[in-house]
């Protein structure tokens, strides 16, 4: 017989969305599975009265949320709730003992990377509490554990590693044959353009343009940021995950740059080395240390000036790029099997 288990989402961005259809595919082969979706696609809007409405409805929604999960704990399964917010409004329901939070991401964890105070004492304390109730909290970075450990004094004992499922993606995107060119293909994608570092790439690339209008390179841009026209860049938008399109733009390039200011686990990274991408990021990518073995399959920079410099010295060497992208799709395969990954949930979720 199959472990029960309820999936709650929080779907409010397409980062969100995404780690959403992999925890599904990740849980519905091996598992009873059921998914509540708390408050899709509602993102923040900018003005205050609005940011209140949508706090409000958050609220409102929480009754229904709150009744799901009293049933799932009356039909005996594991709760587990992605990210620290649908925990938050579902925790008069939560069982002590009968559920996790899965999560790369807290507001404190962005406060030295923004240089801004985003989680008040009081509700820094919330949190607290809300983490505490939880059989298990699952940090898919060190980075991310090591904060919450920190900032919220959460129990070691609490804290468990588990792995961003990027299974779904090895079996969708597939590494291209070697091409027998000497054209070198960067990718950048990035709907928050300036925060992902796109106008740092921009600028890179126009130089090298204008210095070396022969060199043999050519980006790609999939952004909803306007961009303008330049010479040797294709500028994608409304590219969506698994389309046909998304995949061949994956197996169609050689390098992923991300050089970004905030991240805490672009997924674009995995899908890139999946695809058997080079990839080059900043440690600015609090998940970058999951994908990328510096100096084997891309490099992972201490700032994006750095990144910059290491891009420089790479599209001069397209027999590393190659190496690099054969590395990706191994490591890749090594480190995230269905069966790896799915046992690190499984032992937090249902273990006696």
């Amino acid at each position: 017989m199959k472990k029960k288990l309820l999936l709650v989402t929080f779907p409010v961005d397409l980062g969100n969305s995404t780690f959403e259809k992999r925890f599904i595919q990740l849980f519905e082969r091996e598992t009873d599975l059921k998914v509540y979706r708390f408050i899709p696609n509602q993102q923040f809007p900018g003005t205050f009265l609005k940011y209140a409405a949508t706090i409000g409805k958050r609220f409102l929604t929480s009754f229904e949320l709150q009744s799901v999960v009293r049933e799932a704990n009356q039909e005996g399964r594991q709760v587990l709730f992605h990210g620290i917010s649908p925990a938050l409004f579902a925790y008069p329901a939560i069982k002590q003992g009968n559920s996790c939070i899965v999560t790369d991401w807290t507001r404190k964890l962005y406060e030295p990377l923004n240089d801004t105070k985003m989680s008040p004492s009081w509700l820094t304390a919330i949190h607290r509490q809300v983490l505490n109730a939880q059989k298990y909290v699952i940090g898919i970075t060190d980075a991310v554990l090591t904060e919450i450990a920190q900032d919220y004094g959460i129990s070691t004992s609490k804290l468990k590693k588990g792995r961003l499922p990027f299974s779904p993606d090895l079996e969708m995107f597939q590494p291209s044959p070697e091409r027998n060119d000497d054209i070198i293909k960067i990718l950048f994608v990035g709907g928050d353009f300036e925060r992902k570092g796109g106008d740092i790439l921009l600028d890179w690339f126009n130089t090298q343009q204008r210095n070396n209008p022969a060199k043999n390179l050519q980006m790609t841009m999939v952004t909803g940021h306007p961009v303008g026209n330049h010479q040797g860049i294709t500028v994608e938008s409304n590219v969506q995950y698994g389309q046909e399109k998304h995949i061949e733009l994956y197996r169609s390039h050689d390098i992923l740059v991300l050089p970004t200011k905030c991240d805490s686990y672009p997924s674009v990274l995995g899908e890139a080395a999946c695809s058997g991408l080079a990839v080059l990021t900043t440690q600015k990518a609090l998940g970058a240390p999951e994908i990328i073995e510096s100096g084997v399959n891309g490099f992972v920079c201490d700032e994006q000036e750095d990144l910059i410099k290491q891009l420089d010295l790479l599209v001069k060497d397209k027999s590393t790029i190659e190496a690099m992208k054969q590395k990706s799709r191994q490591i890749m395969e090594k480190k995230f099997s269905a069966e790896q990954v799915l046992k690190d949930y499984t032992d937090c979720l249902f273990d006696t």
